[in-house]
This record gives C-alpha cells, structure tokens and sequence, in this order.
C-alpha cells in the first residue's frame, strides 16, 4: 500500500496568544499519556519524540511514555490533555468521536476511500478545521499524525455477510458514531475502554472488536480471536497531541523545540507504519489467524442509510460532502 508521508499543519494560531513567562525547571518532567502498546508503529514515534528531546534539550526536559492505557483510556487522556494535568497524549480520534461527535465525519465506515484519500484529509484544510475544534473547545493541540492502516473486522465465527453481522456482540469505543453504524448493520455494540479489549474477548463480554493490524498485533488480540475479516472499513489515525494550558506556560524556544522534535518523530512514525503493515497480515496469519473475504460493495451499500441519517441529523452540515469531494 503506497502511503504518502505527511503531518498535519500544527495548530501554531494558538501561539499569538500571549504566553505565560514561567521559565522551565531544570528536568523538566513531560508525560505522555498512551493508550497504544509498545509494539505499535505509533509508540515507535514516541520514542523517537523522547530521544529528540533529551537530546536537543541536552537533559533539560524528560519525556516518559506511559504506554497501553496505563493512564486510562482516550477520553482520560483526552480531558487530562484539556485541563492541563497531562502535558501530552497519543491516542486515536476520541477527540472528536467522544467530544465533538458532530464532527466524526472522517473515520466512519468507507467514508475515507484509501490511504491517499487519508492524507489529502489530514493535511489539508478540512482535516486542520476538525483538528482546530479539540484546540478552540478543549484547549488540545494536535502535534502530529500517523496512519495507523485499514481497520480489519475480528471474531471467533467467519463473518463474510452483512447478515451474519446479526446479534454479534462486537467491542466499539465509546463512539456515538461508530455504535449507531454497526447497530444498523444488526450488530450488539459493547463498549468497552481499549486497555480492557482483551480481557473482554477472552471472557465473552464481546465476541469480536474492529481495530487496524497493528493493535490486532501489539494487544495479541489474535490469541482470543480466530478469523482475520478483511472488511477496511475505516482508514484509521493515531494523534499526537498537546495541552495548551502547559504549553502556554513554555518560553518561545521550548516550544520551537518540542513542535520540531513531534514534527521529526511524526515522519519516522509514518515510515515504521508503512513497513509495518506490509508484513503485519502474513504475521497474523502464522499466529493462527484465518483471513476472510468479505464482499466490501455490499458492507458499503449497507452503511449508507446509517451515513444519510447521521448528515441529516448530527454532523455538521455540508462537513462529509467536504470529505468526500477531496480527490
């Protein structure tokens, strides 16, 4: 899959705003509050972001990297972000799928049509104005984005029909959006917080749960689940993101810094990915994972009075013609 490198313009408005002349203690502690896994591209980009950081601050500012959910799930992270107790985070977009739903346009069964599709988004002006939403409401920076691959379908049955979605109990965020699709494709929405996925497949509380190959592999869902449904149903992104109220508190410099080293780590982050995804299916497949077609057109045509209802009723008016008329 050809994927084309690119971050998302930086939320640098926020920066005319006068800031608050605090000067930074020396070893400066800075939290990233993860809901991925160590195993994932995007904590691999992390991991860049604290070496960069240490390095160009010359021990100056520390970085740790609190990986799977250890500080909870995406709208922890998310309200740590907003109140100013968690200096960073990196999550998927329960920014806008928990908080903004109005705007959850974007990563919505087969609205994105590929990965390119993806990136025309995201560095354009209809993916800044989603982003600039979590910022002006929130007061949340988004630093950088990754893409995180095509969302497979798992369960422990072959589903290769709409139909056969009935009555099946499959895990979903807490994602007003999401949950109205799959109900109308006859499924039991569960939610349930990320870090608690596996446990709720090996104990029944859900019978399956959507997410891309790389946290398929990083979370090991492949030993409670057994079939592999090649549904892509929705391009999914990992942000990178900031709290305003602690970054106004940096000098002109720190801030510099700290955008740069996100904007360098966000590179490497998309470069591990694509090389990621392009052996993760073979990967999952000898853990024992069966792959099963499914016909994509009759899923697409199946979501679509559930995307008319949503633009009729919740999003933003004019928003998902916007999405879908980047070529």
């Amino acid at each position: 899959m050809k994927v084309r490198m690119g971050v998302v313009a930086f939320c640098v408005a926020a920066l005319g705003v006068a800031m608050v002349a605090l000067p930074a203690a020396a070893g400066m502690k800075i939290n990233i509050g993860s809901t991925y896994g160590p195993d994932a591209p995007v904590h691999f980009g992390q991991v860049k972001f604290k070496e960069l950081v240490e390095q160009r601050s010359k021990g100056d500012m520390q970085v740790q990297i609190h990986v799977g959910g250890a500080m909870g799930g995406e709208r922890d992270v998310f309200e740590g972000m907003s109140s100013g107790g968690l200096e960073m985070g990196a999550m998927g977009s329960g920014d806008t799928g928990i908080f903004f739903p109005k705007y959850q346009v974007f990563e919505v069964p087969y609205v994105m049509r590929d990965a390119d599709h993806f990136w025309k988004f995201w560095n354009g002006p209809v993916g800044k104005e989603i982003n600039d939403i979590s910022l002006k409401e929130r007061g949340v920076m988004t630093a950088g984005v990754v893409y995180r691959g095509a969302r497979y379908l798992t369960a422990n049955k072959p589903i290769k029909t709409v139909a056969e979605l009935k009555g099946l109990k499959i895990r979903l965020p807490e994602n007003k959006v999401w949950i109205k699709i799959w109900e109308t494709l006859g499924a039991l929405p569960v939610v349930v917080a990320f870090p608690e996925v596996y446990m709720a497949l090996k104990t029944g509380v859900a019978e399956a749960q959507e997410n891309p190959m790389e946290s398929i592999w990083a979370y090991k869902f492949y030993e409670a689940q057994k079939y592999l449904i090649n549904t892509q149903h929705v391009h999914s992104a990992c942000k990178y993101q900031i709290s305003k109220k602690w970054f106004d508190t940096l000098k002109a410099d720190q801030q510099k810094l700290i955008l740069d080293a996100w904007k360098d780590a966000t590179v490497f982050a998309n470069q591990q990915a694509v090389a990621f995804d392009n052996k993760l299916l073979g990967d999952l497949q000898a853990k024992g994972m069966t792959l099963v077609q499914v016909d994509v057109p009759a899923f697409q045509k199946a979501v679509q009075p559930a995307l008319d209802e949503l633009n009729k009723t919740l999003w933003v008016p004019g928003m998902l013609e916007k999405v879908l008329a980047i070529k």
